[in-house]
C-alpha cells in the first residue's frame, strides 16, 4: 500500500509534469528507434564493411598511384534542377598533362538517403579529353557523382557532391 506522504506527493502538480515530461522523452526515443529498425537509410556502398577493413591498403595503393595519377575535372551546370537534363563535361589529362584520347567513361549518381534512385550514364567522347553526357536527376536534394574513366588498363576517378534544385 502506498503511504499517506506518497499519495500526496502524486497529487502535486509539479512532480505530475516531470512525470509527464519524462514519459513523452521515453515514448518519443522509443518511436524513433522503432522507426530506425522499421526503415534503415539504404547506404550507397552494399559492401560497406570490407571497403572499410580495406580503407588504408587502399589509401597506400593510392599515394603510390599519385605519381602517375591522371587529372578528371568534372564541370556540372551552376544551376540544376530536377528533371530536366543538363549537360554534364569531364575533363581528362593523363599524368604527362595530355589530354586522354580513348577510354570509357561513366558517372554514376548516388542519392545519399534512397539507393532506389541511383542511376550511372556513359559519357561519350565530344573533343580531345573532353567527354560529355546529358544527365537528369529524377529528385531534387543533394546527390553524389562519381565519374570513372578505365582505359590503357587503368583506372581513375573523380566524385562530386552536387544539389539539384525543384
Amino acid at each position: 500500500m502506498l503511504s499517506e506522504q506518497l499519495k500526496e506527493d502524486l497529487k502535486s502538480p509539479w512532480l505530475r509534469g516531470v512525470l509527464g515530461i519524462v514519459a513523452v522523452v521515453v515514448a518519443v526515443n522509443i518511436v524513433f528507434i522503432s522507426w530506425a529498425f522499421i526503415s534503415p537509410p539504404n547506404l550507397v556502398v552494399k559492401n560497406y564493411y570490407e571497403r572499410g577493413k580495406n580503407y588504408f591498403h587502399d589509401k597506400d595503393i593510392r599515394q603510390q598511384a599519385e605519381a602517375s595519377a591522371w587529372r578528371l575535372q568534372l564541370l556540372l551546370p551552376g544551376d540544376m534542377q530536377a528533371n530536366t537534363p543538363a549537360t554534364c563535361r569531364l575533363y581528362v589529362m593523363d599524368h604527362q598533362g595530355q589530354p586522354v584520347n580513348s577510354g570509357a567513361v561513366r558517372i554514376s549518381a548516388y542519392r545519399p538517403n534512397d539507393a532506389n534512385y541511383d542511376f550511372s550514364v556513359d559519357l561519350q567522347k565530344v573533343d580531345t579529353g573532353t567527354f560529355a553526357a546529358p544527365l537528369s536527376f529524377p529528385l531534387p536534394g543533394n546527390w553524389d557523382l562519381i565519374a570513372r574513366i578505365e582505359a590503357d588498363g587503368q583506372r581513375f576517378d573523380t566524385a562530386q557532391r552536387i544539389f539539384v534544385g525543384k
